[in-house]
């Protein structure tokens, strides 16, 4: 694959980048005066791109290590304000490697329904990047400015099991294309101190870019992780994550480990 496909999907293709936190925040908000604070680490790396067809095509390898902060608190039953920084790890094989800050996401979920299990949000965030590169723009995805919106709805269930799903739109100045984004969480807690959940997060071009970005593409990743309780307050998370599907875009294989406290 040439080198300026090789830049294009490596931002374009930027696998869920909060997927396994968001399993437990995706339309539900926080108690006022409480919140919560999730680490996660997620490596992945991809040795196969997909091409315009959906087929998978040799690429140059690209590994990639995130680490996300994810903060959220309850200003009141209704309220809660997001902050997630993180950190990025980006190596491409026959090029240069980048390391720094990654994105860091601010802004707040409002509830508008809470009723019999049932919740219905509005977020709303603006997505600061972190470190560029000086020699290729865009490198490890985080050159330019986002907002992103998002209608959020949750259901619970049974004994501490859940269904959420989040769709909304992303602006993206300069160069690359807006998108369109779709993620859905299923949460089953199969033992009281453990949960398993799978993940699914969906994004689409809202056209195409201009130069290097200048292609439709669409990304369809999936993570399966388990969740063990260690107390009221601390859990501990692991899974898989990898691309099922996808054109112009990474196809992505990796795992993740977390960790969440609650206060």
């Amino acid at each position: 694959m040439r080198l300026r496909q090789i830049i294009a999907t490596s931002c374009i293709a930027v696998a869920a980048w909060m997927a396994p936190t968001a399993a437990l925040a995706d339309g539900f908000t926080q108690p006022a005066g409480h919140g919560q604070v999730i680490v996660t680490t997620i490596y992945s790396n991809s040795a196969k791109g997909l091409n315009a067809a959906g087929d998978a095509v040799d690429r140059d390898d690209y590994h990639k290590t995130e680490i996300y902060v994810a903060a959220e608190y309850g200003v009141t039953d209704d309220l809660t304000l997001i902050a997630t920084p993180s950190l990025r790890f980006v190596s491409i094989d026959n090029t240069d490697s980048t390391s720094g800050l990654g994105y860091t996401e601010l802004g707040a979920r409002y509830r508008l329904v809470n009723k019999d299990g049932f919740v219905f949000s509005l977020q709303g965030t603006g997505r600061i990047p972190g470190a560029r590169r000086q020699d290729v723009v865009a490198q490890i995805g985080s050159t330019n400015y986002e907002i992103d919106t998002r209608a959020q709805v949750a259901y619970s269930f049974g004994k501490g099991h859940f269904i959420s799903a989040s769709g909304g739109y992303r602006v993206r100045y300069d160069d690359p294309a807006n998108e369109w984004k779709l993620d859905v969480t299923l949460g089953l807690r199969v033992a009281p101190k453990f949960m398993v959940m799978a993940f699914s997060s969906n994004t689409f071009a809202d056209g195409k870019g201009r130069g290097i970005f200048a292609q439709d593409f669409r990304y369809h990743n999936l993570f399966l992780t388990g969740a063990y309780d260690l107390t009221d307050r601390i859990t501990i998370q692991a899974g898989v994550m990898g691309t099922v599907a996808g054109v112009n875009a990474l196809r992505e294989r990796g795992g993740t480990v977390g960790l969440w406290y609650k206060f």
